[in-house]
């Protein structure tokens, strides 16, 4: 029978490096900037040699701090969730960090038990984007009660509850009217819009900012021609299909993914981009530049919001004072799927 392996500790390492675990113990946490650099260095070889790892518990209940911060994000399959968690990753590790990333499926049931599962862990803090679901105003609430009795530092990331916490996001508004006024300058008065669900902050205020910009040129946008769904292929497809059937000249997705079930729309109607339609999209993923029309977009600066969401969480997480909501601007980005109709 082959014997257990012996866990190596702290104490080995100071044996191995001619130390004391004190000194050990400073090097490993970062405060050995007093120490002369031959001994961090002997202690940094001692611990690559037998291949030593902290414990972390141990390390937790000594310092009350385990480094980990918790993430729940509702679908990792969205190319703008999943490259935003990349960044978030990257940048929080700058500090020393790591996360636990959990992904809801946009199930409310999901965000609780997950919720639950990384205070047990007793993470330092959470990055939450709620699921579409738990936008509902019983299962809100229940969120919020749920948060409250944590008493774990929390934000919200992209989507949030009004009045209720720290949040970081796109301004949905802004940036939608932009793009809105993109449209118009180029003739288009008659859009359509692939809305993603409307119990979210960020298809509402999308909407907002396409009724704003309209409403300035005396115009308005009929509820005929507003499709809800999900911010997924699927949705851009019947989106797609029923506005072709109205009489209009563009129709503008709420996401770039939605934006390509659009196009399959289109070519499944026999309609040319952007000759018969014109298509606007929002997110400028990576696919968005390579389409065989390069679709207009709104850029959402995913890694500036990622590094503006490690910084509040860090913030809450040691107790500073910190500005909420915290709004990122989305750029215009003009390629070849809007038409002008102004020189027509």
């Amino acid at each position: 029978m082959k014997e257990a392996r012996k866990k190596v500790t702290i104490k080995d390492v100071a044996l191995r490096a001619g130390v004391s675990p004190t000194t050990v113990s400073m090097v490993l946490n970062g405060k050995d900037a007093a120490l002369p650099e031959n001994t961090r260095r002997r202690v940094r070889t001692a611990v690559s040699e037998l291949n030593y790892s902290a414990d972390a518990l141990a390390r937790a209940l000594v310092t009350r701090k385990t480094n980990i911060i918790g993430v729940v994000i509702p679908d990792i399959s969205n190319a703008f969730f999943s490259e935003a968690v990349r960044h978030i990753q990257v940048e929080i590790a700058r500090f020393g960090y790591d996360i636990i990333l959990c992904n809801s499926e946009e199930r409310a049931e999901n965000d609780y038990r997950y919720i639950n599962l990384l205070a047990g862990r007793n993470v330092d803090g959470l990055i939450l984007t709620p699921s579409a679901e738990a936008f509902t105003a019983e299962n809100a609430e229940k969120m919020r009660r749920l948060l409250a009795g944590l008493h774990i530092p929390y934000l919200f990331f992209d989507r949030y509850y009004p009045d209720e916490g720290v949040r970081v996001a796109v301004d949905n508004e802004a940036s939608s009217y932009a793009a809105t006024q993109y449209l118009l300058e180029n003739g288009h008065e008659r859009i359509g819009v692939v809305a993603g669900p409307l119990t979210l902050n960020s298809s509402r205020n999308r909407l907002k900012g396409v009724r704003r910009a309209l409403a300035e040129r005396g115009l308005s946008l009929p509820d005929e021609l507003v499709f809800e769904g999900k911010y997924d292929f699927a949705t851009g497809v019947n989106g797609g299909t029923a506005l072709l059937q109205k009489e209009i000249t563009a129709i503008f997705a709420f996401s770039d993914m939605q934006a390509y079930g659009v196009y399959e729309s289109a070519k499944r109607a026999g309609k040319r981009i952007p000759d018969d339609i014109s298509v606007m999209g929002f997110d400028d993923n990576i696919y968005s530049s390579v389409l065989e029309v390069p679709l207009s977009t709104m850029r959402q600066p995913v890694e500036t919001i990622a590094k503006e969401v490690c910084r509040a969480i860090l913030a809450l997480v040691e107790e500073k004072d910190l500005e909420t909501p915290l709004c990122c601007p989305a750029r215009l980005v003009r390629r070849s799927s809007v038409s002008d109709l102004t020189k027509v």
